[in-house]
């Protein structure tokens, strides 16, 4: 097995005391925490190897057969002997459950959990004196969704560092809008309740339907023969298509607004219109019969 050095590891000498060790150890370890470097697989990496390094270096027992073995250390851990010696390997995973967060626990693969106030306690505590419980911090994340989903509400499925999680998108949610987690956030010290993760909903527009506050917005390409004389064409809505009747002599860009056709707000109060503006499609590469046709309207001043 490859050798390690601790020492270099954790930046420290070999005759570091025990509160330089653990000195160095908690500012390598704020560094590089995940917390701080979300999707981070190199800093996830060296938070490993800091604290692989600081639980054979804290421990006299450890530290003592770690520098008489030197090179040999690691294949005599290999070999199954030292019962008392760490193995080496550590994990974090993300911590599921019910009222768990963006939380981890850290240990060696013998069990134990990472000991969250050993890093921090000095941010919470300057006396150096036990803190009471201190609650998880609230995470913020974002979410996109389709304006149909915005209008009829939807479940989606994320990946919470590992952990599926079900969320319900209200219907009539807006752009901007915001759905709370509870017990989601960071993990609590102490016993203290995890924190709550707040994801932001934005609201994406597509080719199809555009939302304004509560009401859609969509475009309709109509023939100029239809403007002209008149027709019934179909239109588009979130509940569906629909006719929609266009008076003879409609003009390039008119719009229909349709009452109450649009999005209720997220209490379910307020209901929005659909709006549609019409577009005339002027023909092209039109046959030498059709331009005749014009030229005669032309003379008539059409």
């Amino acid at each position: 097995m490859e050798y390690k050095d601790y020492y270099k590891i954790l930046g420290i000498d070999k005759t570091a005391t025990g509160e330089e060790i653990k000195k160095s150890y908690r500012k390598l370890a704020r560094k590089y925490h995940p917390d701080v470097n979300p999707n981070d697989k190199t800093a996830e990496s060296k938070f490993k190897e800091v604290q692989e390094a600081y639980d054979i270096l804290k421990d006299e027992k450890k530290r003592k057969e770690y520098d008489e073995l030197g090179t040999n250390y690691f294949n005599y851990k290999n070999a199954g002997a030292g019962a008392g010696a760490s193995n080496g390997q550590y994990y974090y995973d993300y911590s599921g459950g019910g009222n768990s967060g963006f939380g981890y626990n850290y240990g060696n693969a013998g069990g134990g959990n990472f000991n969250f106030e050993d890093i921090f306690s000095d941010l919470f505590n300057r006396s150096g004196k036990k803190h009471g419980p201190v609650k998880g911090g609230d995470l913020n994340a974002s979410l996109e969704i389709s304006v149909p989903e915005s209008v009829k509400g939807a479940e989606r499925i994320i990946n919470l560092n590992g952990e599926k999680i079900k969320i319900k998108i209200p219907a009539g949610i807006a752009d901007g809008g915001k759905i709370k987690l509870s017990g989601k956030g960071s993990s609590g010290l102490n016993g203290a309740p995890n924190g709550d993760l707040y994801i932001t909903i934005s609201v994406l527009n597509d080719n199809v339907f555009e939302r304004k506050d509560n009401d859609i917005y969509v475009n309709k390409k109509i023939k100029l023969t239809e403007a002209v004389l008149g027709a019934k064409v179909e239109v588009s809505s979130i509940d569906g298509k629909f006719m929609l009747t266009i008076p003879a002599g409609t003009q390039n860009g008119a719009k229909f607004r349709i009452s109450k056709k649009g999005a209720k707000d997220i209490s379910g109060k307020k209901i929005g219109d659909l709006i549609i503006t019409v577009t005339v499609d002027i023909p092209s590469g039109i046959s030498d019969k059709i331009k005749k046709i014009f030229m005669e309207l032309s003379k008539e001043g059409i």
